[in-house]
């Protein structure tokens, strides 16, 4: 095998499974064809054809998933560095916040919270309209309905330990720090997120593997004479 093969053949891995089963001889052969001689790497413009390409050929559904079991990911995240400060108390709409808590990090929160909110339903529906027909379809809700135990405690999780504050805090003035016990890590938050990225590497592996209804081929019929 050529370089220049080797490395057309890592960038046709971002196409999925099934598409590559289909026409990857195809387009590689195509590649190589259009190539100079003894060039290493394909050009500029294969590349970025091959990897707009390989997104398109993805899906909406596959990109819905990998959002919504990151944003499942990131929330074990930010739990975790949450529980290493002072948190305050209370917590604001059940997102918990350290104290000196910049802004922009809570709004990312309370952004991230509401994306997985949303995504929730459109995820399992789509999933399972990408999936109909295929021995994959009866595994998507058991993969769904993991995903939501696994968010059961990162939603339910409170500090042990928050900051005394004193004062008229929620109309921020005379909010001051009163006194604030040490920070209990939640070490088990790891887990969440470890569970998080092996389930989203899961899914995204099943739609990699399923082609959509639409794009799987009917076996050839040759018609032979009389």
């Amino acid at each position: 095998m050529t370089p220049l093969e080797r490395h057309c053949g890592w960038l046709l891995r971002t196409y999925p499974a099934w598409y590559r089963r289909q026409r990857a001889g195809e387009m590689l052969g195509t590649l190589l064809e259009s190539s100079r001689p003894g060039r290493r790497w394909p050009s500029f413009r294969d590349t970025r054809a091959l990897v707009i390409g390989g997104l398109r050929a993805r899906g909406w559904t596959f990109f819905m998933t990998i959002l919504w079991a990151g944003l499942g990911a990131a929330g074990a995240g930010y739990v975790f560095i949450v529980s290493t400060q002072v948190s305050e108390n209370p917590t604001y709409a059940r997102v918990p916040c350290w104290v000196g808590e910049p802004g922009v990090i809570i709004g990312a929160g309370y952004l991230g919270a509401a994306a997985w909110l949303l995504l929730t339903i459109p995820v399992l529906a789509a999933g399972i309209v990408r999936l109909r027909r295929t021995y994959w379809a009866g595994l998507w809700p058991v993969a769904w309905i993991a995903g939501l135990l696994l968010m059961i405690p990162i939603a339910s999780w409170h500090t042990s330990a928050p900051a005394v504050m004193s004062g008229n805090c929620w109309e921020g003035s005379g909010c001051i720090l009163a006194g604030y016990r040490y920070a209990v890590v939640s070490w088990g938050e790891l887990a969440v997120l470890a569970g998080w990225l092996a389930l989203g590497a899961s899914m995204t592996l099943i739609l990699a593997r399923t082609a959509p209804l639409r794009a799987r081929r009917v076996p050839d019929q040759t018609v032979t004479g009389a």
